[in-house]
């Protein structure tokens, strides 16, 4: 009977306040999501490159060779100890191929209609290569914006494209050109059949490819140093890719994305921390007359602290659950911008789910540690009297503000009745300045970087890093946003008794009005101010090679998120002296 009208009470105020609850879960969602995103992101590259190697039969080794009888080198690889299949050799080339009006990077590669017994392209969409037909790389049609149907052109030579496919024989797309001799530059891969490639090489350098399966991948590396391969080696260029190079290649797409979303993930956190001390701040009057209601009809402090604590165990849950989820099925789309893998969902990794458990307790436990110990603390008749609480008697501030403006008076005092709220304040805003520092901090190292690096194919990282880097700053503006209106209102349900006072004696509306921003926004000051510094270091510790913003554009933040934080403060106070001064000193007698 004690859990049904536990669970009933809960219910009850979750249908009284929806806001509250919504806000409360829409924070450790926010802030459980990206930090699932950034543990999670690791782990689905290796399982989505699994995946495709599985899916394609992918090589462990790669040679590529210009040696002029790639037929005989095949045959004697195959031969060697160890080596368990060979694909091709396969005629490649490198050139330059226009599609849509722009011109790519690439590598063309010769293939047949039959299977081959290492790397088998698996077709996405449309058909495998034919006579007059070619098949691009998914990452690289997506980045050109050619569909079955569309035409490129390969040195003068047109072919409609006729299917879409990915391999694991190289790494994503802008990484994917396996047919360079020398340094590589980034570029994509199209499939033609073998007779259609030597039409179109022309005078382009050509490589032939052989893909070779090992008993044992994870020897893929000393490969090329056994005494049995350079027995074998071939005449002209020679060159070895491994798995493992690949899979790091890949891996090297999220580079700056995985610490944004952990970073990120940690200061959502922090975000959703001060949002439900917000929330807590605006219950402590309900939950010390619920808690003093219940003693009266005879529960003990455990049964308080339950009726207290299940509503936020109940929502943390719930969050923790659809955070971890949400984050996990963005996961494996996050982590290939390029589209070159099999994306799949897999469970969660054993660090993702701790992090979400302990932020969610924490998350709990800040939103009903202070009301439960408060309830227990506090007596059951003080509880239900509501009585004014006594200000703490400061001698030293009231000689520094004696002979302030009104406003700025009144303004520091109600900062100095509650000090703990305008550390959460400073808090906030530093996570969010942070944020927004490091967002302009990427956009000026853009504007200053070469218009071959701003523009090539490396943009795909770029603008992958660009956009999760921009999705954590609007979530963090976003729960900062709330934030200011919860710590706002409750500051103002809280000090009503106070500017009332202060109105009685003389004080105008706008004065009130202009204290309590005051009161509002000497703690985004000091949390500007720290934000700033700590947003430009952060970046700098992963890319050294950053570029200081323009001056211009970070005090245009930082004067944008004091007028917003001063509009948002203005108007709890603003609905506070609509009533009239008489009325709310007689509703709070």
């Amino acid at each position: 009977m004690g859990y049904v009208l536990l669970w009933r009470l809960v219910l009850r105020d979750m249908r009284r306040r929806p806001g509250e609850a919504v806000a409360f879960l829409l924070a450790v969602t926010a802030a459980t999501a990206s930090l699932t995103l950034g543990l999670a992101t690791g782990h689905a590259v290796a399982t989505g490159y699994a995946k495709t190697r599985a899916a394609t039969a992918g090589p462990d080794v790669m040679a590529s060779t210009t040696d002029p009888d790639p037929a005989r080198f095949a045959s004697h690889l195959a031969r060697v100890p160890g080596v368990t299949a060979v694909g091709g050799p396969f005629f490649a080339f490198d050139t330059t191929i226009r599609a849509n009006g722009r011109s790519e990077h690439s590598a063309v590669e010769g293939r047949g209609a039959s299977r081959s017994a290492v790397d088998r392209p698996l077709v996405t969409s449309g058909t495998w290569v034919r006579p007059g037909g070619a098949v691009v790389e998914r990452g690289f049609a997506r980045d050109l914006g050619v569909r079955v149907g569309d035409r490129v052109t390969v040195n003068g030579h047109g072919f409609p494209v006729v299917g879409t496919a990915i391999s694991a024989a190289t790494a994503v797309y802008p990484w994917g050109d396996p047919a360079q001799v020398g340094p590589s530059d980034a570029g994509g891969l199209i499939w033609l059949t073998a007779a259609d490639a030597h039409a179109a090489a022309g005078d382009s350098p050509d490589v032939s490819l052989i893909y070779l399966k090992l008993s044992d991948p994870g020897a893929a590396g000393r490969f090329a140093k056994s005494a049995a391969v350079r027995a074998v080696e071939p005449e002209g260029w020679l060159n070895y890719h491994y798995w493992s190079d690949i899979l790091r290649t890949d891996t090297a797409m999220i580079e700056f994305t995985q610490p944004t979303l952990v970073i990120g993930g940690w200061l959502l956190a922090v975000a959703a921390f001060v949002t439900l001390a917000g929330l807590a701040a605006l219950r402590a009057g309900r939950d010390n007359r619920r808690a003093a209601l219940l003693k009266a009809v005879g529960a003990g402090p455990g049964t308080v602290a339950a009726v207290l604590l299940a509503q936020y165990v109940l929502l943390t849950a719930l969050a923790g659950g659809l955070g971890l989820a949400a984050g996990t099925v963005a996961a494996p789309h996050l982590v290939d911008p390029s589209d070159g893998l099999l994306d799949t969902v897999t469970p969660p990794g054993t660090d993702a789910v701790a992090a979400t458990v302990v932020l969610a307790a924490v998350a709990a436990l800040a939103g009903a540690l202070g009301p439960a110990v408060r309830a227990a603390r506090t007596s059951t008749v003080s509880a239900l009297a509501d009585p004014a609480h006594l200000l703490t008697h400061h001698p030293h501030l009231n000689a520094v503000t004696a002979y302030l403006p009104t406003p700025l008076l009144l303004g520091i005092r109600l900062l100095a009745r509650r000090p703990g709220r305008a550390v959460l304040a400073a808090v906030g805003t530093a996570a969010t300045t942070l944020m927004v520092t490091a967002v302009l901090t990427f956009h000026a190292v853009l504007d200053a970087a070469p218009a071959a690096e701003r523009f090539g194919p490396i943009e795909v990282r770029t603008e992958q890093t660009g956009r999760v880097l921009l999705a954590v700053t609007l979530a963090l503006v976003a729960l900062s946003t709330l934030n200011t209106v919860l710590l706002g209102w409750s500051t103002a349900v809280q000090a009503r008794r106070a500017l009332t006072i202060a109105r009685t004696l003389g004080a105008t509306p706008g004065q009130v009005v202009t204290a309590f921003c005051v009161a509002q926004l000497l703690p985004v000051l000091p949390g500007i101010a720290a934000g700033v510094p700590a947003g430009l270091l952060l970046y700098w510790f992963f890319s050294p090679s950053m570029v200081m913003p323009p001056a211009t554009w970070l005090l245009g933040a930082a004067l944008a998120t004091v007028v917003v934080t001063g509009a948002l403060s203005a108007l709890p106070a603003w609905a506070h002296t609509r009533s009239p001064a008489g009325r709310v000193a007689a509703a709070s007698a």
